[in-house]
């Protein structure tokens, strides 16, 4: 159904008229307002008149020493305000539909989900958006996005901090344990969590070289607390993973950091019959504005699509 605005409703004024009015009601001088627009003290005075005029209402009142606003202007400097702030919206949002995307767009994940995840999708980004320079900033120290002029962030984490940033869950990423075959040949297999005690244990976040692992089985909902000690320990998974590779023995990692090497049989799943606990959800955070900027639009739309979670906004976080 079409939409009218009944002419009734309505006066003549300019934009630049309204925008007047406003600026000499908050800067509380039709001198101050003149400067800020550029124009004359006489100019910007008849802009007032002449939108008095229009509406048939005293909006302003003048003395040799100060302006102030009537309680009418008042009400009227509150709704032409929110108007204009709309307008000016939706003025910026036809504006960045149109504009193709590019610039500098400085994105921060944890190191080991960066060369996982990222280092693939980079290049796929990169070719279709040629005008965006991407620059990867990978660590695993919590990056605040104003201080370190962060665009786009990607968090594997159980929770998110309540914020004005806008959170989409992209996965879960799940937690395993995973060795290579001439490992398990030469130490034997595991077919149970206490079997674990007797192998060489390649883990990230210890405790002197001590963890616990804790395992459900997927039939029975059993579940196990294994405490084991690191036979090499590290701070980061890909360290893990390229030990385990070497035979040197069972790296609990993300399965997404070995994807390729259980595809190329390089590294075969242990326990697979248990959930291994530690997986979190991984989530692209951004800035929550109300109208983001193509580049930051672009990239979130591009590991959207790559994840399959297109339009779904999980949580603001």
């Amino acid at each position: 159904m079409k939409r009218q605005v009944a002419k009734k409703e309505t006066i003549d004024a300019e934009i630049v008229d309204l925008r007047a009015f406003c600026l000499v009601v908050d800067l509380g001088s039709i001198t101050a307002a003149a400067k800020t627009l550029g124009e004359t003290k006489g100019s910007v005075s008849r802009r007032i008149t002449r939108l008095e005029h229009a509406l048939g209402v005293e909006l302003l009142r003048r003395s040799p020493r100060r302006v102030q606003a009537t309680e009418d202007g008042l009400a009227y400097r509150m709704r032409v305000g929110r108007a204009l702030e709309l307008l000016e919206d939706a003025n910026v949002a036809v504006q960045q539909a149109r504009a193709r995307p590019s610039g500098h767009l400085r994105v921060t994940a944890p190191f080991d989900l960066g060369l996982s995840i990222l280092a693939p999708l980079s290049a796929g980004f990169a070719e279709r958006f040629p005008e965006i320079s991407l620059e990867m900033v990978l660590t695993e120290a919590l990056l605040d996005f104003d201080a370190h002029q962060i665009d786009v962030a990607l968090r594997a984490t159980a929770s998110l901090p309540d914020s004005s940033l806008i959170a989409h869950r992209l996965q879960h990423i799940e937690v395993g344990l995973f060795a290579a075959p001439a490992y398990l040949r030469k130490h034997g297999p595991v077919r149970r969590p206490a079997d674990l005690e007797a192998h060489r244990l390649l883990l990230s976040q210890t405790t002197r070289g001590h963890a616990t692992i804790a395992l459900e089985a997927r039939d029975s909902r059993e579940r196990a607390e294994i405490r084991v000690r690191a036979a090499i320990s590290a701070s980061d998974f890909s360290f893990c993973r390229e030990v385990a590779l070497a035979g040197a023995g069972i790296a609990l990692v993300p399965e997404v950091n070995v994807r390729s090497d259980l595809d190329a049989k390089r590294l075969v799943p242990v326990l697979k019959d248990h959930a291994i606990s530690g997986g979190a959800p991984l989530y692209l955070v951004h800035p929550g504005t109300r109208f983001l900027p193509p580049k930051i639009r672009a990239f979130r739309d591009y590991l959207l699509d790559a994840f399959g979670v297109r339009g779904r906004r999980e949580a603001s976080g």
